[in-house]
């Protein structure tokens, strides 16, 4: 009896508790019994509470707060410490305008058995008002993170864009060191200033060969009057463009070497591999433009031959034709007239005599003499 009391007045000293809630709780989910500290927790009245059927198995939100399986544990028989969750009254239709709304509790569940299988589930909860300031910083944090994701992703657009800007900026100043002119019909002019690298030269040969490719140039000038200095790499990088362009069937003259660069070419010892060079830009196009026409003359000249070649053969054939045709015409007629030459009138030639021999008449019987007409 002693023992019984002294749990009858724990019981009893936890049912009167005001700093925590006490909810007693069937194992299908449903709430029969709380304690004065649910309704100081939950600034709402028991007895309404109470009416409801309030089950908890059944509560959205417990649902969108990920605690459910949580409280399914709880209904299986289990102890479980329920995390912290804020909870709203206001949203539960039957205790809007009288709840205190939302309200941060952490829980913890007990089973309490009976002498049976039975139980029924002792809910313990309390405030935790902490968590409203956590989860407050944690909100306000993940919000500076999508702002700064957000910067993060504007400032890379905008690298981007610069980078695009730089890259169309690099391609137009490297378009712009190695301009391709063309000068005359067929003669391209590509006139280089400053040092050459190899990333430049790479650049240069890249456009030479496109533009006497679309151009069909068969004289290119290399003007270097505009190059500093030229050392053996160099030279060699401009021997290479212009093989690659007689590939092509365009032919380089290297214009606007001075003095300087003349004597450090012999100095180092460059053989230009039989490159044709020019003092001048002007002598060099002088060159080409004469070249050029002297191509156009014998290109016209090579032209009128072929053309006075197959009119002469034709004439050959056609006259050929008309002999064959005009034979084959008199054989044709000949062959046709002989048998009417035979039946006309029934005149008969003789046959022809040896040459030599004269028509004798046919001799006469011996003793008679030819009679003769007076």
């Amino acid at each position: 009896m002693d023992s019984l009391r002294a749990d009858a007045r724990r019981w009893r000293a936890l049912m009167a508790a005001r700093c925590f809630s006490v909810s007693i709780h069937h194992p299908v989910g449903r709430t029969h019994a709380v304690n004065a500290g649910w309704e100081a927790l939950w600034r709402a009245p028991a007895e309404t509470f109470l009416q409801l059927n309030y089950n908890m198995l059944e509560d959205p939100q417990i649902v969108e707060n990920g605690i459910m399986p949580h409280v399914e544990r709880f209904f299986r028989g289990e102890e479980v410490a329920i995390p912290p969750i804020s909870y709203d009254t206001d949203a539960v239709e039957e205790l809007t305008g009288k709840a205190g709304g939302a309200v941060w509790v952490c829980s913890f569940g007990v089973p309490v058995r009976d002498a049976g299988d039975g139980f029924e589930g002792v809910l313990f909860q309390f405030a935790v008002p902490e968590a409203a300031e956590i989860q407050h910083k944690y909100e306000a944090l993940i919000e500076e993170q999508r702002a700064l994701q957000a910067s993060l992703e504007a400032r890379n657009r905008e690298l981007e864009e610069t980078v695009r800007v730089i890259a169309a900026q690099r391609d137009a100043i490297q378009a712009m060191s190695v301009p391709v002119i063309r000068v005359a019909d067929g003669v391209l002019c590509l006139p280089i200033v400053g040092m050459i690298d190899d990333a430049r030269a790479s650049a240069l040969l890249e456009r030479l060969l496109e533009a006497i490719a679309a151009q069909q140039a068969a004289q290119v000038l290399l003007d270097i009057t505009g190059v500093p200095a030229l050392d053996a790499r160099a030279a060699a990088q401009l021997v290479g463009a212009a093989s690659a362009a007689r590939l092509l069937g365009a032919s380089c003259t290297l214009v606007g070497v001075s003095p300087a660069l003349a004597q450090t070419l012999v100095e180092l010892g460059i053989d230009l591999g039989g490159l044709d060079t020019a003092a001048t830009l002007a002598e060099g196009l002088t060159r080409a433009l004469a070249a050029r026409r002297g191509a156009a003359q014998r290109s016209a000249a090579a032209a009128a031959q072929r053309s006075a070649t197959v009119a002469a053969q034709r004439s050959a054939t056609v006259a050929a034709q008309r002999s064959a045709t005009v034979a084959a015409q008199r054989s044709a007629t000949v062959a046709a007239r002989a048998p009417e030459r035979g039946e006309r009138g029934g005149a008969h030639r003789p046959a022809a005599l040896p040459r030599g021999e004269a028509h004798r008449p046919a001799a006469l019987p011996r003793g008679e003499a030819p009679s003769r007409k007076r």
